[in-house]
């Protein structure tokens, strides 16, 4: 059973006021460790969307194991890098059974997160594995091939939670323990960086 992961990066970062895909974290950037932890962990394959500074952002991606997709289209939202990841995963020559998105600025969700969703996916829990937020399910996310297509359909700023809410009956959520934090202005940035690099010490 094969299973992509497909990192959504491809935003202007306005409310960080520089490409956050690039803020240094831990020893590499925002975006790096993104791909980091989806490489350690156990999908088989990782594809990066761009979209905004695209080549500058992939000039730092450096040797890492993964698949860059240009999104032409970023600025119509979350969905439309969504559904621009889709179709150039499907026109892979390798065959997925599941594609698991995630976010490239949530830096505190790790490799044994991702693991324990693909595990949950694996023994068939449901055809979509979500992330608790409260009452709500979001990414990351694993979704079955069945939801390709419904991904793929996804516009503007519709984001991967509309299909979740709407499928429902065949979610599984697993509780993330506080690693769902995200990184979106500077302050966010400044307190959390302090946070992990105290964790690292």
């Amino acid at each position: 059973m094969n299973i992509a992961a497909l990192i959504l990066a491809a935003g202007s970062s306005s409310r960080m006021g520089e490409a956050k895909q690039l803020l240094p974290w831990s020893k590499t950037t925002l975006l790096g460790n993104a791909i980091q932890v989806a490489n350690n962990s156990t999908v088989d394959k990782v594809f990066v969307v761009l979209g905004a500074e695209a080549d500058r952002i992939q000039k730092t991606l450096g040797p890492q194991s993964q698949e860059v997709i240009i999104n032409k289209n970023w600025k119509e939202g979350l969905g439309s890098s969504i559904s621009a990841g889709i179709s150039e995963i499907e026109k892979s020559k390798d065959v997925f059974h599941a594609i698991l998105i995630l976010l490239a600025d949530q830096p505190f969700i790790d490799t044994i997160y991702i693991n324990s969703l693909v595990e949950h996916f694996k023994a068939e829990d449901g055809k979509i594995i979500a992330t608790q937020y409260g009452p709500n399910l979001g990414v990351p996310a694993i979704f079955d091939k069945a939801l390709f297509s419904g991904l793929q359909a996804l516009k503007g700023d519709e984001g991967a939670s509309k299909l979740i809410k709407s499928n429902s009956e065949i979610c599984y959520g697993v509780d993330p323990k506080k690693k769902t934090t995200d990184l979106d202005t500077p302050e966010d940035y400044a307190i959390f960086k302090a946070v992990n690099s105290k964790n690292k010490t």
